[in-house]
Parts: structure tokens; C-alpha cells; sequence
């Protein structure tokens, strides 16, 4: 199943992904495998995504990822209190 790419304007500028990305944790390569995790950035975009529209997570592009992924990184983020500190 091909995924459709999602319009740039609902995309993080350049510009503010730089200051996005060092408030972001850091990653560590899963000793167990698994699936690689998704790019910060597509998550980031899916979240803001989601937040703007006020779209269902499973309504989101899956251009972004898994509405399930996408929600359970923003309860991390929450945890993480990461939307305070940006």
C-alpha cells in the first residue's frame, strides 16, 4: 500500500525544526530489535499535525506513521513535559 505525501504546508519550517530538535531525547539502539522508530521529524509533523486539524489519531496521513504510533510519542512528549519546555 503506497502512502500519498503529505502537503509541505502542514510540515515543520527548517527553522524551527532546528529548534525543535535539541529539546528532542536521544535514542538508543534496542537490544531486543524490533522495528526502527520513526524519525523525530515525522513524528513531530504528524503530532502538530494532529493538534492543528483536530483530526482523529487514526485519521492521520500515514505519511506520518501509525495514528497509535503518533499518539503514543505525544504521551511521551507530555510526560517528558517536552511541549513546556519548546
Amino acid at each position: 500500500m503506497e502512502t500519498k505525501p503529505v502537503d509541505d504546508g502542514w510540515t515543520i519550517p527548517d527553522v524551527l525544526w532546528e529548534r525543535i530538535e535539541p529539546y528532542l531525547p536521544k535514542r538508543h539502539q534496542s537490544r531486543k530489535g524490533g522495528r526502527p522508530p520513526l524519525p523525530w521529524r515525522q513524528v513531530c509533523n504528524g503530532i502538530f499535525y494532529v493538534l492543528r486539524t483536530g483530526c482523529q489519531w487514526k485519521a492521520a496521513p500515514k505519511a506520518f506513521g501509525s495514528g497509535s504510533s503518533l499518539h503514543r510519542y505525544f504521551q511521551r512528549f507530555v510526560k517528558r513535559h517536552l511541549f513546556e519546555d519548546l
